[in-house]
């Protein structure tokens, strides 16, 4: 039985959409259930949100949680290895999972007729997951792969590399996904030891969306999961980071053919009153061929490429520049990029943010427009605390002002709390002897 009475809210974003209801009940295992209802369509979306990611990891079971994803597919006691991506299929759905620092996300989408069986497979990889040897050896030799062709990607290894330079303690800064070495030595206990400690009802956000009554999917949820363990279990999320003052630089020489170019600077959480201007930010600097970056370095034929985002993992954000140049351009692309992220404090214009409040908003709306968009939105933010701090985000994003928004720039994106990376071919010139001779001369 549920332990917390229902509670059924109803938002409309900023006019644009009509009433948005989600019924959010706990059971007594400590598992959140979300569900809303949406005939707009004949299907529905089953979202499993694990608390659990990358950050959850001890310096030795480092890309664990990712090895544990791939093995929730991988059988149970009354479905053989691929019998569960069979099933879902046979029932017309499909299905996939993704690893990242803060969390572990389950979904499948399936026609709404086959809501139930659907749950049933998703319930049974949940609980019953054997965590077979043979399928654990075979698994983690496709993760090995995985890994070295991320070693071969020249932007994943210039932003975790830029993650490294940013954070000194903070697990934030490691090789997410591991290394070959430390992949192959997990044992089957290890990754039934992490699933133990981290896969508890209360630890999960179950979100249903689609074509199916709220009471039948309450009810269908709640007999299926009963089973679901709880309790407490230690949580550690390593060591905290102090905060810094400082340029830091950092150059990589590889086989690539262009440079790449990383800026990062610290920002805040995900619930933090400055994030909605940050991410604002983010659009008025390098999203889109009218931002400040793609008109004063693209288009200078200074970058093939350039864009800027903001990153909040949960309880930490880094705030980044990305660019690809030519390597005799690197100098003059990274002028152009720190006076043009100078130029914010100066002042924004007032439809440089109603362009930005724009495109995030409608960002947003096209989100919502499937099952599988709004089951995101309800776990992400239920995850968070309460869904509907969603709406309460994108209500502050709207209400931001030009000068707060420039306040914010002024505050977070300086010059001298900014980690450079740069990734250049090997044959090729240093960008920069050391940090302080390229400080000097980006700040004269």
């Amino acid at each position: 039985m549920a332990r917390n009475i229902a509670y059924v809210a109803a938002m409309s974003i900023t006019g644009a959409l009509p009433a948005f209801a989600a019924t959010v009940r706990t059971l007594d295992n400590g598992l959140t259930v979300v569900v809303r209802e949406d005939y707009s369509a004949d299907v529905v979306a089953i979202v499993t949100y694990v608390k659990a990611g990358y950050f959850d990891e001890s310096d030795q079971q480092v890309g664990i949680s990712h090895v544990l994803e791939h093995m929730f597919f991988k059988g149970t006691p009354t479905r053989g290895p691929g019998a569960i991506a069979q099933q879902t299929k046979a029932a017309g759905g499909y299905l996939n999972a993704a690893t990242i620092y803060d969390h572990t996300s389950y979904y499948t989408v399936l026609p709404a007729s086959a809501f139930e069986e659907g749950l049933d497979i998703q319930c049974d990889a949940l609980l019953n997951s054997v965590v077979d040897e043979q399928e654990l050896t075979k698994e983690l030799a496709v993760i090995v792969q995985e890994a070295k062709r991320k070693l071969d990607n020249p932007a994943a290894v210039a932003r975790e590399t830029l993650y490294e330079l940013l954070y000194d303690r903070h697990r934030m800064r490691r090789w997410r996904i591991g290394k070959e070495d430390q992949l192959r030595e997990f044992s089957r206990r290890a990754v039934r030891d992490f699933f133990e400690a981290f896969y508890r009802g209360s630890n999960i956000v179950l979100v249903v969306v689609g074509a199916v009554d709220t009471d039948r999917a309450v009810r269908a949820v709640t007999q299926r999961y009963v089973a679901l363990r709880d309790g407490s279990s230690p949580r550690d999320r390593g060591p905290s980071e102090p905060d810094w003052h400082g340029f830091r630089w950092r150059e990589l020489a590889g086989d690539v053919t262009q440079t790449r170019l990383e800026l990062g600077w610290r920002t805040q959480a995900t619930l933090h009153p400055d994030t909605p201007a940050l991410d604002l930010l983010a659009i008025i600097l390098g999203q889109g061929r009218s931002s400040r970056l793609y008109r004063r370095v693209r288009d200078a034929g200074l970058a093939s490429s350039v864009s800027a985002h903001n990153y909040t993992p949960t309880e930490v954000g880094v705030f980044g520049v990305s660019a690809e140049v030519n390597p005799e351009d690197a100098r003059p692309a990274l002028r152009a990029i720190f006076d043009t992220v100078s130029a914010l404090h100066a002042g924004i214009a007032s439809d440089e943010v109603a362009r930005a409040q724009s495109m995030l908003e409608a960002r947003m709306l096209r989100s919502l427009e499937t099952m599988e968009g709004q089951a995101n939105f309800l776990a992400e933010w239920q995850s968070a605390g309460d869904w509907q701090l969603g709406v309460d985000y994108l209500e502050q994003l709207m209400a931001l002002q030009p000068a707060q928004v420039a306040d914010v720039a002024a505050r977070y994106l300086t010059k001298d709390r900014v980690g450079v990376l740069a990734y250049r071919p090997g044959n090729t010139p240093k960008i920069a002897h050391d940090a302080a001779e390229l400080h000097v001369w980006l700040v004269t």
